[in-house]
């Protein structure tokens, strides 16, 4: 009998670990965000994590070391309930140096057409299936990633800078799509206008408030599933707690 019949609706939430990207400018504390998570180890693919007493795998060397890191958090018995990959541009290397090996080529770009990015997607969405694996068994996950400015082309206005994940366009997609959470951490910066009609003169102002953006806006990428405010302060116990009341969680 099949299995897909309305007496066997699902109803409700269904309620899954957290999946979260974030990203932002340098030293805004994004890894010490993630080291706060409930029981985390990372995945140190970069010294981010190195002043944190956390613990953490070997440095992966390899693409497959990233892959046997997440293995052994599938198939054996541990206490963590939090992985932090950091940083998975970083792991975005690995794997074009993985694309480019299986291919007899010192780099992607020897592969020609783009077909070495095509590659790298797929094993890049291997890896989105190892954390779905992870997630299946209550894990939550953080990637970290960095920020660069991209000239976007909007169709409705003229070219403008944005903020995005400084990875090559296919896997940024294919992330963007996977996470239910990609945040943005920046400080809280205005401008003002200290010039005339003739001599313009704006300078930015920042009132040293660290937020996280949940919500896409013209200068960065964001977006979440969860129903969070738009805007919360970059600091572990105040996003927690908005997650928590978006998904109707209790605080264990």
């Amino acid at each position: 009998m099949s299995r897909m019949t309305l007496d066997n609706l699902v109803t409700g939430k269904i309620l899954t670990p957290l999946r979260e990207v974030l990203y932002g400018v340098e030293g805004i504390g994004k890894t010490t965000h993630a080291a706060s998570a409930p029981n985390p180890i990372f995945i140190s693919a970069e010294d981010g994590s190195k002043h944190l007493d956390v613990q953490r795998f070997q440095p992966p060397e390899t693409y497959q070391d990233v892959l046997d890191a997440i293995g052994v958090l599938f198939n054996e018995t541990h206490e963590f309930k939090t992985l932090v990959v950091d940083s998975v541009d970083w792991v975005e290397t690995l794997i074009l140096l993985s694309v480019a090996h299986d291919h007899g080529v010192t780099s992607v770009e020897g592969i020609g057409y783009g077909k070495g990015y095509v590659y790298a997607a797929e094993k890049f969405a291997q890896m989105l299936r190892g954390f779905d694996a992870l997630a299946s068994k209550g894990m939550n996950v953080i990637l970290i990633g960095h920020a660069k400015v991209n000239k976007f082309n909007d169709p409705e206005h003229e070219p403008y800078d944005k903020y995005s994940l400084k990875l090559s366009p296919s896997i940024k997609a294919r992330l963007t799509e996977w996470c239910d959470a990609l945040l943005f951490a920046n400080y809280d910066t205005s401008v003002i206008n200290v010039g005339t009609d003739k001599n313009p003169n704006v300078r930015a102002k920042s009132f040293n408030k660290r937020l996280l953006h949940t919500e896409r806006r013209a200068a960065f990428d964001a977006k979440n599933r969860y129903g969070l405010p738009d805007r919360i302060p970059l600091n572990w116990d105040s996003f927690w707690q908005a997650y928590l009341t978006a998904t109707g969680r209790n605080a264990d």
